[in-house]
C-alpha cells in the first residue's frame, strides 16, 4: 500500500537463523522511502547483506540508489559492480529496459511479516497506466515527434536540462534541470514552451500556476499524447541522458 508519511527514524538490523546450516545473515528492515521528488508517494527498499555500499533492492528485487538530486533510480550490473541509470524507480517496468534483479539468498518472503509490504510490491509492478503500456510491445511503433526537428532539439540542451517526464494532467512532456530549475519547458505540440518558476523555482508550482494556459496551448496544437509514446520517450531520454522521471502529476 502506498503511503505519504514520514520516513521511520531508525533502521532496525534482523538477525535470520538459518536452521539447516546455523548461518548468520543479517538484512535491513524494509525502509519506507521517497520514490521522487515530483511524485509525492513513497515505497519500501531492503538491504540484504552482500549489497554493495549506498545500494538497497525494491521488494520486487531490483537494486536501487538514491543519487545526489534526491531522487531514487534503478542500477544495472557491470561485473561485480553496480551502476546507477537514468531510470527513476517507477518511471518504467524494469524488466523492459533491460535491468535485471539482484540475487541475493534473502527471500522477500522473509520480509512479508512488515506491514502493507506484499500490497505494496504488487502495486510498484503496475504503478500507472503508462507504466502498464511499457510491458507491451510498440517495437514497429514510431511516434511522430520523433521526425520533429522542434521536438528533438531538446537532445542538445544539456546545460539547461537534466530531466523529462510527462505531465499527466496535461498529456505532454515537460523538461528542466536540477531541483530548482530556473525554467520549464512544456512542449506544446509545436515548440517548447519555457515557463518561469519565478523566485521559489520550484518546477511544480510553476507548472501548477500555468496549467490553464498550458492546457489552451496544447489543447489548439491538437497534440495527442499515447500510452505508446511513453517507452519510446524513455529510451529517447535514455539516449540524450536525461533522467526519466516517467508519469508525473502535477496536483500532488
Amino acid at each position: 500500500m502506498l503511503m505519504k508519511k514520514k520516513l521511520p527514524a531508525v533502521i532496525v538490523l534482523l538477525l535470520v537463523f538459518s536452521s539447516e546450516a546455523y548461518a548468520k545473515r543479517y538484512i535491513t528492515e524494509p525502509l519506507l522511502v521517497p520514490q521522487s521528488p515530483y511524485s509525492g508517494i513513497t515505497f519500501y527498499v531492503y538491504r540484504p547483506y552482500n549489497m554493495p555500499k549506498d545500494w538497497y533492492i525494491t521488494l520486487d528485487g531490483y537494486p536501487v540508489h538514491k543519487n545526489a538530486d534526491g531522487m531514487w533510480v534503478y542500477g544495472t550490473s557491470e561485473g561485480p559492480n553496480l551502476v546507477p541509470t537514468n531510470y527513476v524507480v517507477g518511471s518504467i517496468v524494469p524488466s523492459t529496459a533491460g535491468i535485471t534483479k539482484w540475487v541475493s539468498d534473502v527471500q522477500v518472503s522473509e520480509l512479508r511479516k512488515f506491514p502493507n509490504a506484499e500490497i505494496l510490491e504488487v502495486r510498484q509492478k503496475g504503478f500507472t497506466r503508462s507504466q502498464m503500456a511499457q510491458g507491451k510491445n510498440y517495437s514497429t511503433y514510431i511516434p511522430d515527434w520523433t521526425f520533429n526537428p522542434a521536438f528533438m532539439a531538446l537532445g542538445n540542451w544539456k546545460g539547461t536540462v537534466d530531466r523529462i517526464a510527462v505531465i499527466s494532467e496535461l498529456g505532454t512532456p515537460a523538461a528542466w534541470s536540477g531541483a530548482s530549475p530556473r525554467v520549464v519547458y512544456v512542449w506544446t505540440g509545436s515548440s517548447w514552451y519555457q515557463v518561469d518558476t519565478g523566485e521559489r523555482r520550484s518546477s511544480m508550482r510553476a507548472l501548477r500556476r500555468n496549467y490553464a494556459k498550458l492546457k489552451r496551448f496544447v489543447r489548439e496544437s491538437g497534440l495527442k499524447w499515447y500510452a505508446q509514446d511513453m517507452p519510446v520517450l524513455s529510451q529517447q531520454a535514455k539516449a540524450w541522458g536525461y533522467y526519466w522521471l516517467g508519469e508525473i502529476s502535477i496536483k500532488n
